[in-house]
């Protein structure tokens, strides 16, 4: 009797302990089979990664990336507008507007250590000129060892505010010194940089859309730079350069021109020009650079100082440029140094999040000689006044006033003109 009443409770109980154990079995094969999906999840995101699209980290560009590539899209757009007030009546500088800069932009990878660039600029450098811009960078470079080769087109290395992007650069337009400066050309040069230094050389011919020499050899250059940075720290910068550069002009003319705009791109006069100097030798470039960063208060200048050998019994010349500029946030930013330039104001606070941007505000004083013997190419002085508002690290307007103080240039019909400009910029870069 006891035996059949045990097997009774057994037989009761049987379905009732068979579902948690068939519970059990099934979480385990779940569990099972949920941490297989998950592994494939995750094996399929890496793949995306390592072939799909993604945003670049700084927010702004769109970037392909490969197992072996990477290919980033972007590019630049600067409007201008500027006003002129001629103290002499006849001289006419032309009020208007502009598009400054409209650049496509692609840069990427190839391999472990292989970069590359290209750049085309769409706008018209406007006055008498109507052809487009064209080609700026279009280089390769490669980082396997120290320094880095880069051949192509591509800055050469003279001039702290030169080699800063024309969207960081303090003021609208670079001081007198531009008119020494030179732009990009075809070569080939070797850098590296530290915390605390940079060096850059190159051999350089002409632009990639210059014209090829008719006869003779075309133009040359052997360019270099170095930077000393003692202090280099967030907030805190103190930086040393300097530039030497070797120029020897195409052989079929033998010739150059040295002139420069009145710190504004808007109009095509230019208040000091050399004209076209004929049977020239060389011309050595010799470039010094300082700079000092406080918190929000910034401090940076140059000099330039050119020697011009002529032969065929011509007068050899020595011409010079400099500027001198402060500059203070005034809601606490610093400028970022990185690798022997200054480069993007990231705001405190954006424009659309709640915030009000970054202010700045500069003064600078400019520069330069361009007479010497029997060369009266003018001596130019201006102080210019700027105002900055970063409403995102990649939207800026910005505003000039330009005083011209003296200018001497005897012959001329600007001669001691005292021009004063008012020079608007918006831009934007993606």
């Amino acid at each position: 009797m006891k035996t059949q009443f045990n097997r009774g409770v057994y037989l009761f109980l049987l379905p009732t302990l068979a579902s948690p154990l068939a519970a059990i079995a099934a979480t385990d094969v779940s569990a099972r089979d949920l941490e297989q999906r998950i592994r494939i999840l995750e094996e399929k995101l890496e793949t995306s990664k390592k072939g799909g699209v993604t945003a670049s980290t700084n927010g702004r560009s769109l970037t392909f990336n490969g197992d072996d590539f990477s290919f980033q899209v972007g590019g630049r757009l600067q409007l201008d507008a500027a006003a002129y007030d001629a103290e002499q009546d006849g001289n006419e500088f032309g009020n208007g507007t502009r598009v400054r800069r409209l650049f496509l932009d692609v840069r990427g990878s190839v391999y472990e250590h292989w970069n590359y660039r290209f750049q085309y600029d769409f706008a018209r450098p406007g006055g008498s000129d109507t052809s487009a811009r064209g080609i700026r960078d279009a280089w390769i470079q490669y980082t396997g060892f120290s320094p880095a080769i880069t051949v192509g087109q591509f800055k050469e290395p003279f001039g702290l505010e030169h080699l800063a992007s024309s969207l960081h650069t303090t003021f609208i337009e670079r001081g007198l010194t531009n008119a020494f400066t030179p732009d990009r050309r075809i070569g080939i040069g070797l850098s590296d940089n530290g915390q605390h230094w940079t060096y850059a050389v190159g051999a350089f011919g002409e632009t990639a859309e210059g014209d090829v020499a008719s006869e003779g050899n075309e133009g040359w250059d052997i360019t270099g730079r170095v930077t000393y940075t003692p202090v280099n720290g967030d907030g805190k910068v103190v930086h040393l350069g300097l530039a030497g550069r070797q120029h020897t002009p195409e052989d079929s003319t033998n010739s150059l021109r040295f002139r420069e705009r009145p710190e504004s791109n808007v109009t095509d006069v230019r208040l000091i020009d050399t004209s076209t100097l004929n049977d020239v030798e060389d011309i050595q470039f010799l470039g010094l650079e300082a700079a000092a960063v406080f918190g929000p208060l910034s401090l940076q200048g140059e000099r330039v100082d050119t020697q011009v050998s002529r032969d065929s019994g011509a007068d050899d010349l020595d011409l010079s440029a400099w500027y001198a500029y402060a500059s203070l946030f005034l809601t606490g930013e610093s400028r970022p140094y990185k690798n022997g330039v200054f480069d993007r104001i990231k705001p405190k606070s954006t424009v659309g999040k709640g915030g009000i941007g970054a202010w700045e505000v500069a003064l600078r004083y400019s520069e330069a000689d361009l007479t010497d013997g029997s060369v009266i190419g003018g001596e130019e002085e201006n102080l210019t006044l700027g105002v900055n508002w970063y409403a995102t690290q990649n939207i800026r307007f910005a505003a000039n006033y330009i005083k011209v103080l003296e200018l001497d240039r005897p012959g001329s019909q600007y001669d001691d003109e005292k021009l004063d400009s008012v020079v608007l910029r918006a831009q934007i870069d993606f």
